[in-house]
């Protein structure tokens, strides 16, 4: 076969299918450009948008406040009626504690120095897993000091309702920190009066909300424009042992909640505020002693650790988004010895 024949054969049409590709690519691009110059305004204007909502940053998505809580729930009706027998005259301290015998012991010899006549009970929630607490014991003033061996190291401990608990009121502690015993004594009787359905104390913080939506955790404002607060941390405070008990319980929201704390090993404090301005929907409550609260700032503890207040503000964002709206509530009054301050 004579080979040039063929290959004359299918060159002119291979120039032909090349020339009118060409051809071809040259007037789409000729169409697109004249589109694009000659175009109506509405059509250059949707084009724009377009562009502009690809570009454009999404919102900051706001977090309503959660309101009053109508909710018909068994759990939270169970833990307010299964408590009413305990007496109120009294209360009991619960007080954590870890692997610091100088500070426990410390604070222990602060408030028991000196007569509380409310106080019931010391109870010692020794988290402390592999050395074994002391003996229980009675102070000079007879108030027993019970060690409670916690079965996990958690701070879900600290906000068990003990069944051998005899009082409504449990003030919640931690080992470092504490009020004299004769503001204590001032600090139960207001949350007798003013606090039951409120965390009560002397501890305050703030959840800031951000531009962007996210909320932040910080120390509260001095500045009288912003001088308000929406937390009392359990170190120092009173609360109602039914929220514990709800806190506790197998809500699936708490049962969550806590599988966070235990995660993270923090905000169990942050989730009881939560929970009582949410069941309760009112604020907290801050009370002042004659003195202040004696803290001895250790080196060593959670508080200390970098990233602690970002990782306060991750708590406060997760249970936004587990609560679905936001429950705590800012306050400006407080309570002192001779006057309340609004």
């Amino acid at each position: 076969m004579d080979m040039s024949k063929a290959r004359g054969g299918v060159l002119p049409r291979l120039f032909k299918r090349i020339a009118f590709t060409v051809f071809a690519f040259t007037a789409a691009a000729g169409l697109v450009f004249a589109l694009f110059t000659y175009a109506p305004e509405a059509h250059l204007q949707h084009i724009s948008e377009t562009v502009k909502a690809w570009e454009a940053p999404s919102k900051p998505t706001k977090i309503s406040k959660c309101g009053a809580f109508n909710k018909i729930d068994e759990i939270w009706k169970e833990s307010q009626l299964k408590y009413q027998h305990l007496r109120d005259d009294k209360f009991t301290i619960a007080m954590q504690t870890y692997r610091r015998p100088k500070e426990l012991n410390d604070t222990l010899h602060g408030l028991l120095s000196e007569e509380i006549p409310s106080l019931l009970e010391v109870v010692v929630v020794w988290n402390d897993l592999e050395t074994a607490p002391p003996e229980n014991y009675a102070s000079e003033h007879g108030v027993p000091v019970r060690y409670r061996h916690s079965p996990v190291n958690s701070l879900n401990q600290k906000l068990w309702p003990d069944p051998a608990y005899q009082t409504q009121a449990i003030f919640l502690s931690d080992d470092d920190i504490y009020y004299k015993p004769k503001d204590l004594e001032f600090v139960f009787q207001s949350w007798r009066k003013f606090g039951r359905r409120r965390m009560t104390g002397g501890f305050t913080r703030c959840a800031v909300e951000e531009p962007n939506g996210k909320w932040k955790y910080t120390f509260c404002s001095t500045d009288p424009a912003h001088n308000y607060y929406n937390l009392i941390l359990s170190g120092l405070a009173f609360a109602h042992i039914s929220f514990m008990d709800y806190y506790s319980s197998n809500d699936a929201m708490t049962t969550k909640i806590r599988a966070y704390v235990d995660k993270h090993f923090n905000c169990e404090d942050l989730a009881m505020n939560y929970l009582v301005s949410m069941l309760t929907g009112e604020g907290p409550l801050l009370v002042k002693g004659k003195e202040p609260y004696v803290s001895f700032v250790p080196k060593v503890g959670i508080s200390t650790k970098p990233g602690h207040i970002e990782a306060r503000s991750q708590c406060l964002n997760y249970y936004n988004e587990l609560f679905g709206c936001m429950p705590l509530i800012n306050e400006t009054a407080h309570i002192e010895p001779g006057v309340i301050i609004s």
